[in-house]
């Protein structure tokens, strides 16, 4: 039987027939309730179908008992159960651990509509990431994996700022979400450890939009840029904004970008109306996944976001 799953639906009004739908998926410590602090009513205002779910153990969904031995693959059944009940076939959008379930379902030969990934994990996994922190911030990593071991420490404001968010987040702010962090499945975090010892191929070109922050203490700009290529595309860093993209100062910027590629990709002729419903419900039956959808054009026109800076490998430089 379908484990139950938290899920979160904002719709605008007078939804565009033509738009698919956008599907949120959270990354690692976190549930929906992180999208829809900024990001999913932004959205439906601005005409998008927007539905984010907590995976399983996560938040108000099922699993909260067996949370320690739930696997990538068992995300990838989550999201595959929720894309089930979707009109149409979703673009995707990913934050770190959740950019790393989204890939894996690219790479298990799953369709999308297209991918938006912000701060993912990229398809080699965290070993590298962790090598880094601790080197550069070990004291960040120590309580991290503090938390991962036992909810009962608390890492200092201090430390979550630095961690997850730019210089700019207010403590105040963050006090409002530090409590909702919770512990993750540790053998999730041992798949994206230990896929790092295996070769990661490039997944199927579809429409696809790559985000970093250059504030980010987990995911760097480089391994952003890794992200990017397997993609096919260019990574865009996102300048005074951490690895919480959606609840950092800069969201809106993020979002708008965001908005700004979606519109390059699904344009429409009429503008919706920006008045938004929204409803919280659970999901428990699977159906069948929908058609592949027809690939459109990736190319990002003149951006107005000066926080925004595209970055290439050193390879493609060389190559200029």
């Amino acid at each position: 039987m379908a484990v139950h799953l938290e899920r979160i639906d904002r719709h605008p009004t007078h939804p565009v027939a033509a738009r698919p739908p956008l599907l949120f998926v959270h990354g690692a410590y976190c549930a929906a309730w992180c999208w829809d602090e900024h990001f999913l009513p932004f959205f439906a205002e601005n005409g998008w179908s927007a539905t984010a779910f907590s995976l399983e153990g996560h938040g108000g969904s099922g699993g909260q008992s067996w949370i320690a031995i739930l696997s990538i693959d068992e995300y990838v059944k989550n999201l595959r159960q929720i894309i089930a009940t979707l009109p149409s076939l979703p673009i995707l959008v990913g934050h770190s651990m959740g950019g790393f379930v989204i890939q894996r379902y690219l790479e298990l030969g799953y369709p999308a509509a297209g991918v938006v990934l912000l701060a993912s994990v990229p398809g080699e996994g965290m070993a590298r990431s962790a090598i880094r922190m601790l080197g550069t911030t070990p004291d960040l990593l120590t309580a991290l994996n503090l938390f991962q071991a036992d909810q009962r420490y608390q890492p200092e404001l201090d430390q979550a700022k630095r961690l997850l968010f730019s210089d700019s987040m207010p403590e105040e702010e963050l006090a409002k979400w530090a409590y909702r962090f919770t512990p993750e499945s540790m053998r999730a975090i041992l798949d994206m450890t230990l896929v790092s010892f295996f070769s990661v191929k490039a997944l199927e070109q579809i429409p696809a939009l790559v985000l970093g922050g250059d504030e980010d203490k987990i995911i760097s700009p480089s391994e952003v840029v890794k992200t990017a290529r397997r993609l096919h595309t260019e990574a865009e860093i996102v300048g005074g904004c951490g690895h919480m993209m959606m609840l950092d100062t800069v969201w809106q910027e993020v979002a708008q970008r965001m908005l700004e590629w979606l519109s390059l990709n699904w344009p429409t002729v009429t503008e919706p109306q920006p008045t938004v419903q929204a409803e919280a419900v659970t999901v428990d039956s699977v159906a069948a996944t929908p058609a592949t959808p027809r690939r459109r054009s990736t190319r990002r026109p003149s951006s107005k976001l000066s926080r925004f800076a595209t970055v290439r490998s050193s390879e493609e430089k060389s190559n200029d």
